[in-house]
């Protein structure tokens, strides 16, 4: 039992971050894992040449299991589907590995339209770098399979998430100047920080206020931000972070955080804007926030 144990442990973090990218949420990720170590702990140890490859097909199948779930529970949900953010508050040090371009909120939102095959594949060969083999065996189909399925899934991504490299200037830039906008409702400087095809999501769950569909262009946006503004608390106030590794802000009403938001900047402008106001989406962080 120790040496299980031990191994477990071993892996936790990459499972862990398998888990995330495949669920989307901490939560039911935290299940699959719970779930893994279960039956790890019911696993004849002379049956396991490997344990991080042992686990990690464990974890991902499970994983896909969980994803139908999810789905069934999209179905129902109000309003837009965002993953559960992982935010930073300490903006003074270098972007841990945990919050790079991975597990950017934009990726996942992008990966939500895939199927739980198509995921799973993509993350494993390009996130986490399994070959063909190890991909055809976790998922049990071949290898031609499993390169259909990641090239489909690469074509989707590069189409709806295209890389653009935003300098760490131009985000310091644009997080500021929104910030400022907004604050004092100057809609012209606003809306020139956003794309004209600008898109915003915003996921209270029926749960929170938000919008029920996406608010598109950049006009629309800004005055959706602008009211929101003139709507807040006295004692209401905003903190700069980093959500799943993109500029964002924490947003706090009778110092209770009630809003996680994150940006995509391309091009020197906000392309997408990501706003979390599930509660249940935001315990893990009101838990971690800065008082």
């Amino acid at each position: 039992m120790p040496e299980l144990l031990t191994d477990f442990e071993e892996q936790r973090d990459h499972l862990s971050r398998l888990a995330y990218r495949i669920l989307g949420t901490r939560a039911d990720a935290d299940d699959v894992l719970q779930e893994a170590f279960l039956r790890w702990n019911r696993t004849e140890r002379d049956d396991v040449r490997s344990p991080r490859a042992f686990l990690s097909t464990m974890v991902t199948r499970l994983c896909i299991d969980r994803r139908r779930e999810i789905e069934a529970r999209k179905e129902t949900y109000v309003g837009p589907w965002l993953p559960e953010p992982i935010v930073e508050f300490d903006l003074g040090h270098p972007e841990p590995v945990e919050m790079a371009e991975t597990v950017s909120l934009a990726l996942l939102h992008v990966l939500e339209s895939l199927s739980a095959a198509e995921r799973a594949a993509y993350l494993l060969r390009v996130m986490f770098d399994y070959d063909y083999s190890e991909i055809a065996r976790i998922l049990e189909k071949s290898e031609p399979t499993c390169r259909q399925l990641v090239s489909r899934a690469q074509a989707h991504v590069q189409a709806e998430r295209p890389r653009f490299e935003a300098s760490a200037d131009d985000v310091q830039r644009i997080t500021d100047q929104f910030l400022s906008a907004c604050s004092t409702g100057n809609l012209d400087g606003l809306v020139q920080l956003l794309h004209d095809d600008a898109v915003m999501l915003s996921d209270g769950g029926g749960k929170a206020t938000a919008a029920l569909a996406p608010i598109l262009g950049g006009d629309r946006i800004g005055r959706f931000f602008l009211g929101i503004f003139r709507k807040m608390p006295a004692n209401a106030r905003v903190a700069l972070c980093r959500v799943n590794g993109m500029p964002g802000y924490a947003m706090y009403a009778d110092d209770k955080l009630a809003t996680i938001m994150a940006t995509d900047i391309r091009d020197g402008r906000i392309q997408r804007i990501f706003m979390i106001r599930n509660p249940d989406k935001l315990a893990r962080v009101s838990s971690n926030a800065p008082a």
